[in-house]
C-alpha cells in the first residue's frame, strides 16, 4: 500500500506536480512525506515554502531535518529567519546541526 504512494511521489517529481507532493508531504507515513518532501526541494517550490516552513515545527525530528533541507535547496530567503529560529528552538542537536547548514545554503540571498 504505501509503495504505492511513494511510486505516487516519483510520478509527482517526474511531472512537476507541487501541489501533489504538497498533498503527500501530509501523508500519515513518514517514508511518504520525507520522500514528498524532498522532491519539492528537488523541484525549487516556491509555493511550497509556507507548508514547508510550518514543517520545521513538526513532530518527527526527521521531518524537521529534510523540510530545513528542502528550503535550503528552494533558496527562497524568506525561508532563512524561519529557519535560524527554529533552529534557535530545536532541541535534538542532530536536528539543529542540519537546520544551520540549511540556513548556510540561504547565506547568499
Amino acid at each position: 500500500m504505501f509503495g504505492n504512494k511513494l511510486g505516487k511521489v516519483e510520478k509527482a517529481i517526474e511531472k512537476k506536480k507541487v501541489d501533489k507532493l504538497a498533498e503527500l508531504m501530509m501523508d500519515k507515513d513518514e517514508a511518504v512525506r520525507l520522500a514528498a518532501i524532498d522532491g519539492l526541494g528537488k523541484l525549487k517550490a516556491g509555493d511550497a515554502v509556507n507548508p514547508l516552513i510550518t514543517l520545521l515545527r513538526d513532530a518527527s525530528a526527521q521531518v524537521r531535518v529534510h523540510a530545513a533541507q528542502a528550503l535550503g535547496q528552494i533558496g527562497d530567503p524568506h525561508s532563512k529567519a524561519h529557519i535560524i529560529h527554529a533552529a534557535q528552538a530545536e532541541k535534538d542537536e542532530q536536528v539543529k546541526q542540519e537546520m544551520v547548514r540549511a540556513e548556510a545554503l540561504l547565506r547568499e540571498y
